[in-house]
């Protein structure tokens, strides 16, 4: 009992360090500078009229870097400022178009607000559940689930220009981590939840086999996947390395959106099927409102943003939009774990 208190000691004093660092980025977020209009696709959140979604221009060259991959201006955005003048290439109607662009901000002062809260609201989901059901098997892993998410949201891309590169590189690497240890831990939150102290040993050995077979690839991925992108960090921020030299965009974009499907899909899955074959029904409701959160914020993340971005090229809702959403998720993991009858 005393080295599980001790563990969630160390884990709150994380947590600490964590939200510390994400106000910190929150500052490089709040002066992150985005693209004017005619350069961003045109997103109704509530209409979803793919046929009249606008691609904008087409850059082709920013500030004298060819762009040629998924990412690359986000990335070069990085180390510019607001009201940074740039010069971009861009296509339209096959018509070639060269201007001296004004960045402008990229977030809105209330969407970042938005962020900040729903970022505290993550972190205040993990560490409460962590307290209270530190002694359930689901406890600690909905914990990082939660904080992993909350990560992904504020940790997302600011400059590389307001703190030196060791602040840049501890935030860029948990971010990281977290991309690609949230589908995982998702997967994992599935096979813990709700748990049954009385169920007979024979289930849980069935159980923990299946866990066993499923899990282990997918965590192993995960660590591969996370090694690999620290390593091209390492390469980009401390030797100046050209990121078109590296995998980093490949990673960061494709396989840790694809993962993110993969995960949050097979969850979903795993979810419903052991709601189907749990005879509980306190049990069952649990599970239902646990998919409840994850159909309003993960999965219209995954249909709505980022299968869209892997086959189309740009999202069918805006930020703002997902912003919303992604907060029913832990308030639903409250009212599932809460409930008592």
């Amino acid at each position: 009992m005393a080295v599980k208190k001790n563990i969630i000691k160390i884990l709150l004093f994380i947590d600490f360090i964590l939200l510390l660092l994400g106000y910190l980025n929150c500052i490089t977020l709040w002066n992150k500078a985005g693209l004017p209009e005619e350069y961003k696709a045109n997103i109704n959140s509530f209409s979803f009229d793919v046929r009249h979604i606008n691609n904008g221009e087409r850059i082709i060259e920013f500030d004298g870097k060819v762009i040629d991959k998924s990412g690359l201006v986000d990335f070069y955005l990085m180390q510019h400022k607001i009201n940074d003048t740039v010069k971009i290439k861009s296509i339209l109607n096959n018509k070639l178009i060269e201007r001296n662009v004004l960045l402008p901000e990229h977030f809105k002062k209330t969407d970042l607000i938005i962020l900040i809260i729903v970022t505290l609201l993550y972190f205040f989901t993990g560490i409460f559940i962590l307290i209270k059901y530190s002694s359930s098997n689901f406890g600690f892993i909905i914990h990082m689930v939660t904080v992993c998410t909350g990560i992904m949201v504020i940790y997302d891309w600011g400059d590389l220009l307001t703190y030196g590169n060791i602040i840049n590189y501890i935030i860029l690497t948990l971010f990281e981590m977290s991309i690609f240890m949230m589908p995982t831990l998702f997967l994992h939150f599935s096979f813990n939840y709700p748990s049954f102290p009385h169920s007979s040993a024979g289930l849980r050995i069935s159980v923990s086999k299946v866990k066993l077979v499923v899990l282990v690839p997918f965590y192993f991925t995960s660590f591969v996947c996370i090694i690999i992108n620290i390593i091209n960090l390492t390469r980009i921020i401390f030797f100046k390395t050209d990121i078109t030299q590296t995998y980093y965009l490949q990673f960061h974009t494709y396989i840790a959106d694809i993962s993110l499907v993969i995960g949050l899909i097979l969850t979903v899955a795993k979810l419903e099927h052991s709601a189907l074959t749990i005879p509980d029904a306190l049990s069952r409701k649990q599970i239902y409102w646990a998919l409840l959160g994850i159909s309003f914020g993960p999965l219209v993340y995954v249909f709505l943003r980022l299968l869209p971005r892997l086959l189309l090229g740009y999202e069918l809702v805006s930020e703002a939009f997902m912003d919303f959403t992604i907060i029913v998720a832990p308030i639903m993991f409250l009212i599932s774990v809460t409930r008592k009858k």
